[in-house]
């Protein structure tokens, strides 16, 4: 079970639409209760993800926009 103070900083993340990004794991610790968590999944989200959300199908990329290889 995660401690409050984790809870809290979830929470935040949330109600901010604050999401996280790592090619790895991301571990959240806690230095006052000593807790750590792997974050969510809910607060976890790819930079493709992003990119596809903000573009219409079938339009082209903005200029000077990279482009990440597929």
């Amino acid at each position: 079970m995660i401690c409050e103070h984790l809870k809290q900083l979830y929470q935040l993340c949330l109600d901010q639409k604050i999401r996280l990004s790592a090619s790895d794991l991301i571990h959240v610790v806690c230095e006052q209760c000593g807790r750590q968590e792997v974050c969510p999944s809910n607060l976890v989200t790819s930079l493709d993800d992003e990119d596809t959300k903000s573009e219409a199908p079938g339009q082209p990329t903005s200029p000077g926009k990279p482009t990440s290889p597929r």
